[in-house]
């Protein structure tokens, strides 16, 4: 009875020394854990911080950019308004002046020529008989400059109808001929009052987004492949020699 008991207690200290162990590992494992150290970012994850930060930047500015360029074009249409208001506020009397003063002007920045200024006195004069008409000469969009391209393109029918109820063909590709004055100052005045001139249209500014570009490889780390040097040719071998070689090299194949 007394070897059992004994043998019973020994068999009870190895269950607690094994207990102890385990415990005394799982403590480990848990402190192992909780003060686990953190690991330096990588080159490449470093490269994608930085390259996502300046994408960051080039949406902010580009938004910047788009926000800039809205706003001068709501300035734009503000001060075509803002002219259309003010012309409509205007008195007759005004405005016939007004009208002339901008036909003299605009006529100023052309190049001086007796036609051109022929063009303008009959403006001016329109304006001073009709009221009406001033108004039109101050639109926003009406300008001497494209009076004259306007009186330009109907001269180029005109002259390229008359040549062909003439039966007639260019000469060098150009067209010549008389215009009557009175055609040309008709003219003038019909563009002021044609409010669809095409010598008007302006083309339709659209916002231009730009694209990023993102990273490119940095110099120094383009490798380029270095041409590689031919191997020296092996002298030849006596015939005999050869053909033991080559014996030897299939013995190692096939041993190998």
């Amino acid at each position: 009875m007394g070897i059992l008991s004994e043998m019973d207690m020994m068999n009870r200290d190895v269950e607690d020394d094994a207990f102890e162990v385990s415990s005394d590992s799982e403590t480990v494992d848990f402190f192992s854990e909780e003060f686990e150290s953190v690991e330096p970012q990588k080159p490449d994850q470093q490269a994608e911080d930085e390259e996502a930060r300046k994408k960051a930047e080039f949406d902010v500015a580009e938004a910047k950019r788009k926000a800039e360029w809205e706003t001068k074009q709501a300035q734009k249409k503000l001060r075509e308004q803002q002219e259309l208001d003010r012309l409509a506020a205007m008195s007759d009397d005004d405005v016939m002046q007004a009208s002339m003063n901008r036909v003299s002007q605009d006529t100023e920045r052309l190049t001086r020529r007796n036609m051109k200024l022929c063009v303008m006195e009959d403006v001016q004069t329109e304006c001073l008989a009709d009221p009406a008409f001033a108004r039109l000469v101050m639109n926003p969009k009406k300008k001497m400059v494209n009076c004259f391209h306007y009186i330009n393109r109907k001269a180029r029918e005109y002259l390229e109808q008359e040549m062909k109820d003439n039966d007639e063909k260019p000469m060098g590709g150009g067209f010549g001929g008389d215009v009557p004055d009175e055609l040309c100052y008709q003219w003038a005045r019909e563009y002021f009052r044609y409010s669809d001139a095409k010598e008007d249209a302006e083309p339709e500014e659209k916002f231009v987004p730009k694209t990023y570009n993102g990273k490119t490889p940095k110099e120094g780390k383009v490798k380029k492949d270095k041409p590689k040097k031919a191997a020296p040719k092996p002298a030849p071998k006596p015939a005999d020699e050869e053909q033991l070689t080559f014996g030897d090299f299939g013995t190692e194949e096939a041993a190998g």
